[in-house]
């Protein structure tokens, strides 16, 4: 039996997206996720996620995260960061969601100092 897909927003904005699957017999589910946020899907099934895209909103325009791609994966628990200002990209959880993405938030005042 599958997991639940979980989408985490590690950001500071509105991300919108697409899970995708292995086969046509599962079709995809699109999430919306407020910052800091999580995104749960039950209807998963066994069906092996291949792509999980997304989108975010920013005050400075929309920008699209580098998505995370797989041959077809069971894997349900993914996280969408901030790596640079305006540079995105959802990864694979490999730690319970406890640990998570307060460690991965973009600090706006470091970058601003470099």
């Amino acid at each position: 039996m599958s997991m639940p897909l979980e989408i985490i927003n590690s950001t500071d904005y509105i991300i919108t997206g697409e899970i995708s699957y292995m086969t046509v017999f599962c079709s995809n589910h699109y999430f919306f996720v407020k910052p800091h946020t999580i995104w749960n899907s039950e209807k998963r099934g066994i069906c092996p996620v291949i792509e999980v895209s997304a989108t975010v909103r920013t005050p400075r325009g929309t920008f699209v995260a580098k998505p995370f791609v797989s041959i077809g994966t069971s894997h349900s628990l993914f996280e969408v960061i901030q790596t640079r200002e305006n540079v995105f990209k959802v990864v694979r959880m490999r730690h319970a969601k406890n640990e998570s993405a307060v460690l991965k938030t973009y600090n706006h005042t470091f970058l601003e100092q470099i």
